[in-house]
């Protein structure tokens, strides 16, 4: 007679194999969600990555993780790339997205990321110091002032 707290360990450590198995392939990536307030006042949320065990392109080109943030009228675009050099960040944008690419022998990156208005590129600042690139942009679209209301 087989005990049920054995069967319920074996399928335990069935399914925990497995997800390791997965966590040791080279492919495997990261998902997730950002989320944030636009200047208008509505919320979004974006999903980032892939499920585990999905394909990975066979060029080796990884999406960085991201994060776009709304301050008043500066969009804030956060970009992990670890173990790049400056010198080989490419960073190009437009006024709806941000496109960031690593093209080395030893490390591939590339995401564009969409933003949550337009933004005047002239006015557009990056800084990458520890693996971390961040770029600032003004928002074409004025966040409304806020003016306070009585309470009756």
């Amino acid at each position: 007679m087989t005990d049920i707290w054995d069967d319920m360990f074996r399928d335990m450590h069935d399914e925990f194999e497995k997800m390791m198995g997965v966590l040791g392939k080279s492919n495997f990536k990261m998902n997730g969600y950002t989320s944030y307030t636009g200047p208008d006042g509505v919320p979004h949320v974006h999903k980032f990555g892939t499920d585990m065990g999905a394909e990975v392109p066979t060029d080796g080109v990884r999406e960085p993780l991201t994060d776009v943030c709304v301050d008043g009228n500066l969009v804030r675009i956060v970009v992990e790339l670890p173990g790049v050099e400056k010198k080989d960040i490419q960073l190009e944008g437009t006024e709806t997205s941000i496109t960031v690419s690593v093209d080395t022998e030893n490390r591939k990156f590339r995401k564009t990321v969409p933003l949550p208005s337009k933004v005047d590129q002239d006015t557009a600042k990056a800084e990458y110091n520890n693996g971390i690139l961040e770029v600032t942009v003004e928002s074409k679209q004025k966040t409304p002032e806020s003016k306070k209301i009585s309470i009756e």
